[in-house]
């Protein structure tokens, strides 16, 4: 699972974001770097970040136009981690400058990369990082492909790395330290993350809503929330930790079928009605298991057990 949102530093600077409306302002001029960004090398930046997620792009054809997408895959490794299952990955960039010394190529870039999962229908961004400086060094062929090899992130602690002052151009640093999610950079990066997820709706041939981090339309309450014990919310999920601590639905990808996992509570504010957990087949509508339990405050009590082949 990636860093979850968002990597900001400082405060933003209505100036510099001004300056940066365009890649190729006049303040780039004159310095030992490059502005003139092929689209091979923005095209190798964009994959990179999927590369170092051990992840591939696809293509897709939507109204005459190709996009892509990054499906994630049934096993992908990172999913072990929690019972929301990442179903695929987006990303943003922009290059701020590159260098080329050699066959040897230096990307100054601010990168975003999300992961989307379905919940309560949506498929949302629930985690990923945006606004991260990132350094990316590529080797570029004879006949101009570019091989990515390496990528580095800021750190403040010298036992994890280096901070970006340290291996951006010093005119960079400041763009990179004071991006953030609402600047210009930061919407532009969420933008181009989304239409990978749009893309990958398409490829599965769902129609569902997009949403992202902590989006305003996307109700997410836990069981606690919706009035459960705090005693009772946490032994139940001890017993179906698959199926999360939210009520509502999740979607997730086994044995090449798609199954909804499903939590609801039938009760009042005080802790007292009926949690129900779900698991159904998404095609068929299949119940394939069924668990309820009868909770009185900080007491429950599991009445039907139901287990279908």
């Amino acid at each position: 699972m990636l860093n979850n949102k968002k990597f900001a530093a400082g405060l933003i600077c209505v100036g510099i974001v001004a300056a940066i409306a365009t890649i190729t302002v006049s303040i780039f001029l004159g310095k030992d770097y490059r502005t003139d960004v092929p689209q091979e090398l923005d095209e190798a930046v964009a994959l990179s970040t999927f590369t170092r997620l051990g992840v591939s792009m696809s293509d897709i054809t939507i109204n005459g136009e190709t996009r892509h997408y990054a499906d994630v895959g049934e096993n992908w490794p990172y999913n072990d981690e929690t019972p929301y299952k990442t179903e695929c990955l987006g990303e943003g960039h922009v290059i701020l400058g590159y260098r080329e010394k050699d066959s040897t190529v230096e990307v100054y870039a601010i990168c975003e990369a999300d992961e989307y999962c379905f919940q309560n229908g949506w498929l949302w961004e629930w985690s990923g990082y945006s606004c991260m400086p990132t350094l990316l060094i590529f080797d570029k062929d004879k006949d101009g492909s570019y091989l990515f090899k390496s990528a580095e992130e800021p750190s403040e602690d010298p036992l994890f790395g280096r901070p970006v002052s340290e291996f951006f151009p010093s005119d960079l640093v400041e763009i990179a330290v004071t991006a953030s999610g609402d600047s210009e950079i930061g919407v532009s990066l969420s933008r181009q993350s989304l239409q990978y997820a749009e893309a990958y709706l398409v490829s599965i041939g769902r129609d569902g809503k997009l949403g992202v981090y902590c989006d305003e339309d996307q109700e997410i309450t836990s069981l606690e929330g919706a009035g459960v014990a705090e005693k009772v919310a946490a032994a139940l999920y001890d017993l179906h930790p698959e199926y999360g601590v939210y009520t509502g639905t999740i979607e997730k990808r086994e044995g090449g079928k798609r199954y909804v996992y499903a939590v609801s509570w039938n009760g009042d504010l005080h802790g007292n009605g009926t949690v129900t957990y779900s698991k159904t087949e998404y095609d068929t509508q299949k119940v394939v298991e069924e668990y309820s339990y009868k909770v009185k405050a900080d007491q429950y009590s599991l009445v039907k057990p139901k287990k279908k082949k």
